[in-house]
Order: C-alpha cells, then sequence, then structure tokens
C-alpha cells in the first residue's frame, strides 16, 4: 500500500480549530450551567431552612405566649381566691366581734340587772363595805350567769 504523508490544508485548520473552540465554547457554557444550578439549589436550601427555622420559631413564640397567658390565669385565679379567703376571714371577724360584743353588752345588761347596790353604796361606792358587797355580789352572778 502506498501510503501518503497527510498534510493539513488551511482549510482543514481552520476548521480543526473551530470545532475545538465549539468544543470549548460548549464545555464552558455547561460548566456555567452546572455552577448556575449548584447555585439555585443552595439558595434554595438556604430559602427552606430559612422558611422552617421560622415556623418553628413563630410555634416556639406561640407556644409561650400560650403557657404565659395560661400562668397569667391561673396567678389571677389564685390573687381571686386568696382576695376571696382573706375577704371570707374578714366577714368572719367581724362576724365573731359582732357577737362577742353582744354577748358582752348581754352580760352587762344582765349585771345591770343583777346587782343593784345598797342606797349607802348609791352615795359613797369607795368604802370597803361597798368593795365587799359588789365582789359577793359579783361572784354569785359569774357562779349563776348563763348566756343565751
Amino acid at each position: 500500500m502506498n501510503r501518503r504523508p497527510f498534510r493539513p490544508d488551511e482549510e482543514d485548520t481552520g476548521k480543526f480549530l473551530f470545532d475545538v473552540f465549539k468544543i470549548a465554547l460548549g464545555v464552558f457554557i455547561g460548566g456555567l450551567a452546572a455552577a448556575f444550578t449548584y447555585e439555585a439549589i443552595l439558595t434554595y436550601r438556604a430559602e427552606e431552612a430559612l422558611r422552617k427555622a421560622s415556623q418553628e420559631i413563630k410555634a416556639q413564640a406561640a407556644r409561650t405566649n400560650a403557657e404565659i397567658a395560661k400562668q397569667h390565669e391561673l396567678n389571677q385565679q389564685a390573687k381571686e381566691e386568696e382576695r376571696q379567703r382573706i375577704e371570707g376571714l374578714r366577714a368572719a371577724q367581724a362576724l365573731e366581734n359582732r357577737l362577742e360584743y353582744e354577748r358582752r353588752q348581754r352580760k352587762e345588761d344582765a349585771w345591770a340587772r343583777f346587782h343593784q347596790p345598797s342606797p349607802n353604796c348609791k352615795l359613797d361606792s369607795g368604802t370597803t363595805a361597798c368593795a365587799n358587797e359588789y365582789m359577793a355580789a359579783r361572784k354569785r352572778f359569774e357562779s349563776q350567769y348563763m348566756d343565751r
């Protein structure tokens, strides 16, 4: 076989370089497309992570607000119960004081009806005889008195 040496002519050389340029341009454009796609994916993932974190923060804030509202309501109920308890204690104390006053008043009225000092003691109650009379009458009254 007879071989001829390869001698590219100018037209083949220009076509070859043009083909190399087209391939290089395709690789460059493909690399740009891959880089932009990668950036878009990273951006999308970052936005999703931010959205998820924002939702979690909002949910946590809502739970915290609900807990605060519940605690506030419990505090208000406790304050109201304490106020009612104190009011009840005051009412009970007032009733007890009134009953004690009425009991003492009844006893004093009964004493006034029971003890009638002698005419001498009405004139001068500072004598020893009047004091003895008073003490004896008081002792008898205390032994006999019953509150009704």
